[in-house]
């Protein structure tokens, strides 16, 4: 629960560098550069990400009160409904999980039809109840508005080949490879579908070398720490918050569900003063794979309490 959180006046700018609050929005300045954005208190942030970490450990009742303070500090945001849905529908059996959180997407998509995340929470929802077609709409929608999410490319791809779409897949996955540096993940599904077509397995420019940068920098850290999951911590605890926010970010790309990188990434962006980056960050929350280990929830808890001034116990 959070214990007193006042009203903050002076943290209305979160990690801006320069502010101005007008009466629906402020503008925040990060690295010379303008932004215009809706004003959000911390204490919306604060519940926000005590939901992440209840959603992370499998608690969806809790992390559904969080997300619902959230909602309550902060009723115009779509990312807050689209973490609404994706924990009503995971606390709910497959084939009942679109319609517990139907309601929750419609919100989030009335509250902005551009938002991409209850798109990709709605169709991945879809997904896990064997709905292929509803899915895919719903991803491709995720995609149109986000072409870079990873995440949602290779669900679409998925998806086709659910469908027995499988040379779509492989195009699709192709497609994906001239639009960006694939990741590990992106690489193997682009080799699975080209070994299943009887195709050589031809390597994405750079895939081998990502991948193989990930697997060296988390093996070593391994090394150094049998709990966190995240080379970017090393790189935090040595005040290199830059250095942080690109290993993290190369670790999302190489698994958009490893919960570690995704709070380092949050950390990172913070200590560096960077608005965009953190709010960025922020949305960019997939459903984890493992709960977030003792390190990073320890990162995670002196994070709420900067960002709100007092004390946040889980």
């Amino acid at each position: 629960m959070i214990r007193k959180l006042g009203l903050l006046t002076c943290f209305s700018c979160l990690t801006s560098i320069g502010c101005a609050e007008g009466s629906s929005g402020v503008t925040r300045m990060a690295d010379g550069v303008r932004y215009e954005g809706r004003f959000v208190n911390p204490e919306a942030y604060a519940a926000y990400l005590i939901g992440v970490e209840r959603e992370a450990l499998g608690e969806y009742k809790n992390a559904l009160s969080s997300y619902l303070e959230a909602h309550a500090e902060d009723p115009d945001s779509p990312e807050v409904w689209a973490r609404i849905g994706a924990v009503q529908c995971a606390a709910s059996t497959p084939e009942h999980g679109p319609k517990a959180a139907q309601i929750a997407f419609e919100h989030g998509l009335q509250n902005d039809p551009d938002y991409f995340g209850n798109y990709l929470e709605r169709a991945r929802c879809a997904e896990r109840a064997h709905d292929f077609e509803v899915a895919l709409s719903d991803a491709t929608a995720a995609v149109a508005r986000r072409p870079d999410d990873e995440s949602a490319n290779l669900m679409v791809a998925r998806l086709l080949q659910a469908l027995g779409r499988r040379a779509e897949a492989r195009a699709w996955l192709e497609g994906l490879q001239t639009y960006r540096m694939p990741s590990a993940a992106a690489a193997r599904a682009l080799e699975a579908t080209r070994s299943a077509a009887g195709l050589t397995a031809a390597p994405a420019p750079n895939a081998t070398s990502a991948s193989t940068s990930v697997s060296t920098s988390a093996s070593s850290f391994a090394s150094t720490s049998s709990t966190a999951r995240s080379a970017a911590f090393a790189e935090l605890q040595s005040g290199r918050a830059e250095r942080a926010r690109k290993q993290a970010q190369l670790e999302l790309d190489a698994d958009p569900t490893n919960s570690d990188a995704w709070i380092a990434a949050l950390v990172a962006c913070d200590a560096l003063r960077d608005a965009q980056c953190f709010e960025s960050a922020l949305a960019s929350l997939r459903t984890p794979s493992l709960a977030p280990s003792r390190e990073a929830l320890g990162y995670l808890r002196e994070l709420l309490d900067r960002r709100t001034g007092s004390k946040v116990v889980f």
